[in-house]
């Protein structure tokens, strides 16, 4: 099944007014303390070095501006990091299904650019400029220019 993303404002045959807007969200990311790691109750190992220092990179995107300042909601993409990092570390096999779930609590949390159009999020410079979100299509036609020589 397609997935459809909203085209950009000026891309679109049919005016009308979109249900809702855009978000905006500052280039410069969040300021200030990411939330504390919930202890993991699954069993008894603490987290990965690797899973904490990502938990912090996590917090200073743009996109955490938007979410739950608690950290509640993103505890599973740290247990799917973390079983990752895991599992890379053994050397082990990452099961499909945790791989599956890492990608389904980024699209709920705008970490792709796909969830970003579809929660319609754009991130913006101090200048308040709107920085695009490249769609296929974009990537597409660069592509194409480059191929035939023409940028």
């Amino acid at each position: 099944m397609a997935a459809s993303y909203p085209k950009p404002d000026n891309q679109k045959r049919n005016r009308n007014e979109p249900a809702f807007g855009w978000s905006d969200l500052p280039a410069a990311g969040r300021e200030g303390e990411p939330p504390s790691l919930p202890p993991r109750s699954e069993d008894a190992r603490d987290w990965l070095d690797v899973t904490i220092e990502a938990w912090a990179d996590l917090w200073k995107s743009p996109q955490a501006t938007m979410w739950d300042p608690s950290g509640r909601t993103l505890r599973s993409w740290a247990v799917c990091f973390d079983d990752l990092a895991q599992c890379q570390k053994d050397r082990k096999p990452v099961p499909a299904s945790l791989l599956n779930e890492m990608r389904q609590v980024e699209d709920r949390h705008g970490l792709s650019p796909k969830a970003m159009l579809q929660l319609r999020w754009r991130i913006v410079t101090e200048d308040s400029s709107a920085v695009p979100v490249r769609t296929s299509k974009d990537r597409k036609s660069s592509v194409l220019k480059v191929l035939e020589g023409g940028g």
